[in-house]
């Protein structure tokens, strides 16, 4: 006879099973196809996601399977796994600890699973599959495409019945996830921010926020669509955002959590405790301030004054499959909070795409080039000056020849050689290079971002540390990963190989001064010496100004 307070007299009471909480049931009344739960941890986010799975899906539909998938099996182990045996009654299913499968009385299948690389392999093996419903638990660590990859698998199986009033299971993609994760930007430009990547060209935005795509026929005319295709539509990617807060049940089972949440380190109180969505929990560039990097012309037209005598570079990470950045930089002069002026570097463009071959490249890059810097006048871009640039800092992997005769770094340099510009240039291999000299640009403030730069200014927030090298970012398959290798490749390539920055040299310096009083009156002359330099324009004005 089974004690479990849903079963009585062998009867069992479904709304016995599980109380969701009150966040929890506005998003299990959502009729979004895909519906994800983000915030901080305690919620009940997955046990809830699970528990709907269950009740809503396994007991109420016979011979319905579901799948629930993580990163590795350990996690499932010690999480998913436990807690589907803690919330329900053993006398519902039996389950298969070799291939964890918790099969119920009614035929219904619940599949436990993993993926730990996310290759196309992996992927593969769940090709034949069909599950109604699919639930990637801690989705903030899988990428989006495996999340898009499924949708392909969200239908009814063969083996799935009707319920009692004849209704069939409407398919459903749900996630969980605390707002962190190397992919976390991916969910949030998608279910949060309603901006997804990847969109055609030429796509559209209607005023529900719906985006379509021209769909053009053999023979029409190119600038002109036969039709319109559904890319995006905002209210199927619904989400709800909880808190240990919203889990009465949690708060009354362990009082002490928030006390223990609270004393945290506060980056990572913000994601565990407050859930907060738009910061990076082992963000590398944590330095990186909008308010004091970002520069917006448009609001503050001398903000910068630009030197088109100045050399200009360009950052530029490869891809024909992934993601294709080009960023342009260059120094100027620009103005600090007390009004005067420092020379720094300035990214003041950028080229995000994908899919593009290398001549339709070569032509976006030269167009962007000679459109000059955005002070540049046009007289001066009709002399050409300072509408080229001197090297672009290209991926190193693509001067190798692939299945081609030439490299692509060799091809893209004739077309661009073609065009009046110059060729690639090879950039460094030395990942923990590249990223400090960035950390350390952006700590001293000697380097800023126009707001006309906006993949980049979302990527380098989205970079995290590399657990197994600290020095370094994270690689992963992401649009941000391909925009922040152009930006350290340009960085790298122009400046990295020069000597070490000053007040780097003059910290050293006091630094390696044991007697207090010596090291105070050092650091006072150099503090005095560096005022002194700043306040001095680092460059040689044109002759027009003599």
């Amino acid at each position: 006879m089974s004690t479990h307070p849903a079963i009585i007299d062998g009867v069992l009471d479904v709304s016995k099973l599980w109380e969701p909480t009150a966040k929890n049931k506005l998003i299990r009344q959502s009729t979004a196809h895909n519906r994800l739960r983000v915030g901080g941890t305690g919620s009940s986010k997955s046990s809830d996601a699970m528990m709907e799975i269950v009740t809503d899906y396994l007991l109420r539909f016979p011979g319905c399977f579901a799948l629930i998938l993580r990163t590795t099996m350990p996690e499932l182990e010690r999480s998913n796994i436990p807690n589907f045996k803690a919330y329900v009654p053993s006398d519902l299913y039996t389950y298969n600890d070799t291939k964890h499968i918790a099969t119920f009385y009614n035929g219904s299948k619940l599949f436990f699973s993993h993926m730990q690389y996310f290759t196309w392999k992996e992927m593969e093996a769940y090709q034949s599959s069909s599950f109604p419903v699919i639930f990637l638990d801690e989705c903030g660590g899988i990428p989006l495409s495996v999340w898009d990859f499924f949708q392909a698998r969200n239908r009814v199986n063969p083996e799935c019945q009707p319920d009692a009033d004849g209704n069939w299971p409407i398919p459903c993609m749900m996630g969980a996830t605390n707002p962190i994760g190397a992919y976390w930007g991916e969910y949030n430009d998608r279910f949060v921010l309603k901006k997804p990547d990847g969109l055609p060209d030429g796509s559209k935005t209607d005023r529900h926020g719906r985006i379509w795509s021209p769909v053009r026929g053999p023979a029409s005319d190119p600038k002109q669509a036969d039709d319109w295709r559904l890319e995006y539509d905002p209210f199927e990617w619904d989400y709800v955002h909880s808190t240990i807060m919203d889990n009465p049940h949690m708060l009354a089972k362990d009082p002490g959590i928030v006390a223990r949440l609270n004393a945290m380190p506060k980056e990572l109180r913000d994601k565990l405790l407050d859930g907060k969505l738009d910061t990076t929990v082992g963000q590398y560039f944590d330095c990186f301030d909008p308010a004091n990097d970002v520069i917006n012309l448009r609001d503050d037209p001398d903000a910068i004054i630009w030197q088109y005598w100045q050399p200009r570079w360009l950052g530029w990470d490869w891809g024909r499959a992934h993601w294709n950045s080009v960023v342009w930089f260059t120094k100027a002069l620009v103005r600090r909070a007390g009004g005067e002026y420092r020379l720094k570097t300035v990214q003041y463009r950028e080229y995000v795409d994908r899919g593009r071959d290398y001549i339709e490249m070569a032509d976006i890059v030269e167009r962007m080039t000679r459109m000059g810097l955005p002070g540049t006048t046009d007289m001066e871009r009709a002399e050409r000056k300072g509408c080229d640039y001197r090297a672009a800092y290209f991926s190193h992997e693509k001067f190798a020849k692939q299945m081609e005769a030439e490299s692509p770094a060799a091809k893209l340099s004739k077309y661009m050689m073609d065009r009046g510009l110059a060729g690639m240039t090879r950039a460094t291999t030395d990942r923990v290079g590249r990223a400090t000299l960035l950390y350390h640009l952006i700590k001293t403030r000697q380097f800023v971002i126009l707001d006309t730069c906006p993949e980049t200014i979302k990527a380098l927030p989205q970079c995290t540390r590399d657990e197994d090298n600290l020095e370094d970012v994270l690689k992963v398959d992401t649009k941000g990963d391909d925009v922040y290798d152009s930006v350290a490749l340009g960085l790298f390539g122009e400046l990295g190989t020069r000597p070490k920055p000053q007040e780097e040299k003059d910290h050293e310096k006091v630094e390696s001064i044991e007697d207090s009083s010596a090291k105070f009156l050092m650091r006072y002359r150099l503090t005095q010496e560096r005022n002194k330099r700043e306040s001095r324009w680092e460059e040689r004005p044109p002759e027009s100004w003599e």
